[in-house]
């Protein structure tokens, strides 16, 4: 038994000739790639990507010309030539005392390996050359294999995938976005599917001795452009602005696979059209007391740049009285430190001067930007997580302590809000260093219950006439769910509050009573404040310590900005629990659509201590990506601008045209990369179906399972022969193919022993590839019928 597959041992001129137009659409759509990420402004020396990339397709084209070079050997000569150049090329960006190659070579290699010993120590890489370093090693890869998938014709849409999710990972976050080369890129890739195809049937009509006119791939590969160009052109003219109504019709013309698209799209911002919220830009400091209906603007509040998506904390509050929340931190620092007013006591914070925390373990540093679009009454700092470093100058309201030899101790961990110095009016922009949670699930499960003294002092706190139906509730609901750690306990809490209906149209509450058993028992509805309120009370009445914040949820994500919008209608307020060693989480027991729970791993990928290692004051402040480079954003001296903020106004100035452009493309894209993906699972699983088959019976199942998905699946009653037979009148220009197949696996099967013939690589390919196109238009023609001619 034999398996014939066509390698030309060389390349002759007309190959060559015909190879050329390949190369040329592996420049416009990799180089889109290249392209975009050198001018993203992600980091400084991103110029040296074209350069590396141009190199890559050099070595590319010549590894792959020399055919007597095995793939695997010429991928090791890629990867060391990859390396030597991308080592001179980022040479300019190391110690100018660096000057021979091997000297930069053992620095890239030193930084390298404190890298790794970082990120296994569970830090935070913050080396600016190795993230060039990386992004040159895959616009290197990127370049290389597609110029080899090309010349030795092999999956060149699995390179098409791979450019174009990284183009649009790129394309979603980078501003300005890269339109133009967005264009080049699609009508290269699609440019790129139509010259494979039309190699392919080259190869085949040349092997089966078919003539065919000297002209027809060219005029094949020239139609495709026009065609292409059409199409690209024809959606910059779409109109931008399409009625709802209009939108809806279109959209539900569209079939399933993009309708999960749509939807995985819309759950990632899930907070858009959320209902009108409470609150304002002010928040009390002192008393909260729990109403009746409430109704806030929609007005927006700020923006807030973020690499990591959290809620704005204002200030929290740790007594519950039955008809509200007081925060008493000020007033247990006034009276230790034996000032006028709380005020007073609060602790002044030079900008970029260090909060000395000693909860930070299964934390991790960001830097977060945040610009107001109105005045702050309040002068209140928000922050998402626990605050290290303002660019403000502020004043922080934390406890204050006595010791038993009358000397004061400040417990910054107690931190309840931080106001602002200079006056917070709009257009403000400062920026916050802050402690956000890596918390897994197993590390909160095992944090055990020896809470400080402090902590047990002021949040387990419950007035004395709390009905007994409460307490009695919080052991039914932690009882049912057989919780016996305090996560768990608080998740069964969260859930059991969650189950109850959300509504801001609420009557006032009966005077005299408790407001959290009048929530629970009889109304059974309310908003964030009533949830909140509940689980804090729940918790604490079977020993667990939390507060009650107030702040804002994370708003809605404007992804052509790159900031959240955070709006009148999305002021909140949350439980915050209390886990030794660990600090302060987040729960969310409102099951609002302007909210979100906490997404926390089952177990930490980042080891037992994921601390940053931050050299506070005197350390560069870790950049976390370019969201977060102030350079343009004129900051004066103290770290306050009083520019006009950045608004939603703003953002409609842009052309209409370039909106719509924008959102096809990013259509375009992802309908490409939903496709890709379900192919690239496809031939997954499908390679894993034939694994351990001998090779006819192989190559007949990979038949049999692309008929049946075109809906020509084999009849229990047919045989191997009559099924063949079956495939042949449908497919007839691959008759004898589906025969030589059909027969290997009959000789194999049936005839141990007798040598089977099995039509070449190239020929069942070309199967498949039919099988494949056969399968789309039956899909086609089952769309757009009518219902009634189905």
């Amino acid at each position: 038994m034999t398996s014939q597959v066509r390698v030309s041992p060389s390349l002759s001129l007309t190959d060559f000739w015909w190879l050329l137009p390949g190369l040329g659409l592996v420049v416009l759509m990799t180089g889109a790639v290249v392209r975009s990420l050198a001018e993203s402004g992600w980091a400084n020396g991103l110029s040296i990507l074209p350069v590396v990339a141009g190199m890559a397709f050099v070595v590319g084209l010549v590894l792959a010309l020399w055919q007597r070079l095995s793939n695997w050997a010429a991928h090791a000569v890629a990867l060391v030539v990859g390396w030597v150049w991308i080592v001179q090329q980022v040479g300019p960006l190391l110690d100018e005392r660096l000057v021979s190659w091997r000297d930069r070579a053992v620095e890239l290699t030193i930084r390298l390996i404190s890298w790794g010993r970082v990120l296994a120590s569970g830090g935070r890489g913050e080396d600016i050359v190795l993230f060039v370093v990386a992004l040159a090693l895959l616009c290197w890869w990127l370049m290389y294999l597609t110029v080899w998938t090309v010349v030795r014709q092999q999956r060149l849409w699995l390179m098409i995938i791979a450019n174009g999710v990284v183009f649009l990972v790129n394309y979603t976050y980078v501003l300005p976005k890269p339109d133009l080369e967005a264009i080049v890129f699609i009508t290269g890739s699609l440019l790129l599917l139509v010259y494979q195809h039309v190699m392919q049937r080259r190869t085949v009509w040349e092997a089966q001795q078919i003539s065919y006119p000297d002209l027809l791939p060219l005029q094949a590969m020239w139609s495709a452009t026009i065609v292409g160009v059409v199409l690209i052109a024809g959606t910059a003219v779409l109109p931008a602005q399409i009625p709802p109504d209009q939108a809806n019709q279109t959209w539900e013309m569209i079939r399933a696979p993009f309708r999960a698209v749509r939807a995985a799209w819309e759950d990632a911002f899930s907070t858009i059209n959320a209902p009108p919220g409470a609150g304002s830009v002010s928040f009390t400091a002192r008393v909260a007391s729990l109403g009746g209906s409430r109704l806030a603007g929609f007005d927006e509040v700020m923006t807030v740049r973020s690499t990591q998506l959290d809620y704005w904390r204002a200030v929290a509050f740790d007594r519950y009285d039955g008809t509200g929340w007081v925060n008493t931190t000020g007033e247990l620092a006034r009276a230790a430190l034996q000032v006028a007013t709380a005020e007073q006591a609060r602790t002044p914070l030079a900008a970029g001067e260090t909060i000395p925390l000693t909860d930070r373990r299964l934390r991790r540093v960001i830097t977060q930007t945040i610009t107001l679009a109105q005045e702050r009454n309040d002068d209140l700092l928000l922050v998402g997580g626990s605050p290290l470093q303002f660019s403000v100058p502020a004043r922080l309201e934390h406890l204050i302590v006595r010791d038993e030899n009358g000397g004061v101790v400040p417990l910054y961990d107690d931190l309840t809000l931080a106001t602002s110095t200079v006056p917070l009016v709009a257009g403000t922009t400062y920026t916050v260093t802050a402690l956000v949670s890596l918390a897994d699930v197993q590390s909160l499960r095992t944090a055990g219950t020896d809470y400080p003294q402090w902590v047990r002092e002021r949040y387990l706190q419950l007035p004395a006439n709390l009905p007994a139906r409460v307490r009695a509730e919080a052991a039914r609901v932690i009882a049912a769910a057989n919780a016996e750690n305090p996560y768990d306990q608080a998740i069964a809490i969260q859930e059991y509050l969650r189950r109850l209906t959300y509504s801001e149209d609420i009557p006032p509450p009966p005077t005299n009573a408790d407001l959290v058993d009048w929530f629970l028992f009889e109304q059974r509805s309310g908003y964030c404040d009533y949830f909140a309120s509940a689980m804090v009370v729940m918790l604490r009445s079977v020993g667990v310590p939390a507060r009650w914040v107030r702040g804002y949820a994370s708003g809605e994500f404007d992804p052509e900005q790159g900031v959240y919008v955070v709006r009148e209608n999305v002021a909140h307020s949350w439980p915050e629990v209390y886990f030794p060693g660990i600090g302060w989480e987040r729960f969310e027991p409102t099951a609002a659509s302007y909210t979100s729970e906490p997404q926390r791993p089952l177990q930490s990928v980042f080891g037992t201590e994921a601390e940053e290692e931050w050299g506070g004051t005197n350390s560069a402040v870790p950049n976390p990506g370019r969201f977060e480079d102030l350079e343009d954003d004129g900051l004066t001296a103290s770290g306050v601008s009083s520019g006009a903020a950045t608004t939603p106004e703003s953002a409609q100035r842009r052309t209409v045209a370039d909106d719509g452009v924008r959102n096809w493309l990013l259509m375009i894209l992802g309908t490409l990369a939903l496709v890709g993906s379900l192919m690239i699972g496809f031939r997954w699983w499908l390679a894993r179906e034939v694994r351990g088959l001998r090779l006819a019976a192989a190559a007949y199942t990979e038949m049999s399972w692309l008929a049946y998905f075109s809906g020509l699946g084999q009849q229990s009653w047919e045989t191997p022969s009559e099924y063949a037979q079956r495939l042949a009148r449908i497919l007839p220009e691959h008759t004898s193919t589906i025969y030589g197949i059909a027969a290997a696996y009959v000789t194999e099967r049936y005839r141990r022993g007798a040598g089977s013939y099995l039509p070449p690589e190239t020929a069942r390919q070309s199967l498949h590839r039919a099988l494949w196109q056969y399968a789309l238009r039956q899909a086609f023609v089952r769309l757009w019928s009518p219902v009634g001619s189905r």
